[in-house]
């Protein structure tokens, strides 16, 4: 059986790392939106879907960043292994090729809503 001890540590536990995760949260979206009430506070429906269009670029380019390194780990045991180290070469080739896209697209996706949203013509 679970004693309570070991119950109420693990909830005292999450709750804390609740508190913990939620400031944290919520001192990046302040940074990230410049809102106090994060992407569905914004103003405007283009803000909303500049901030929305933002975080998925931002979930994309983690994505990619992790498959950046899984094709790392994935060439640094291949042990010369050709097949298993040429998988890698492609997975790294394909998470660069698409950090780059990713970026690129937060780019234009910055640009336009400069141009669109906030009426400012140039980039500084």
């Amino acid at each position: 059986m679970i004693s309570k001890q070991k119950l109420f540590n693990f909830f005292s536990g999450t709750l804390l790392a609740q508190g913990v995760i939620n400031d944290f949260f919520r001192n990046q979206v302040r940074s990230q939106f410049g809102t106090q009430a994060g992407p569905a506070g914004s103003e405007t429906a283009g803000a909303l879907i500049t901030s929305v269009l933002q975080l998925l670029l931002l979930f994309a380019g983690s994505l990619a960043v992790i498959f950046l390194v899984l094709g790392g780990v994935q060439y640094v045991t291949s042990r010369g292994n050709e097949e298993a180290a040429e998988k890698a070469k492609k997975t790294m080739t394909a998470a660069i090729v698409g950090l780059v896209i990713i970026i690129m697209a937060f780019a234009i996706v910055y640009i336009i809503s400069n141009i669109l949203i906030a009426n400012e013509t140039g980039i500084l």
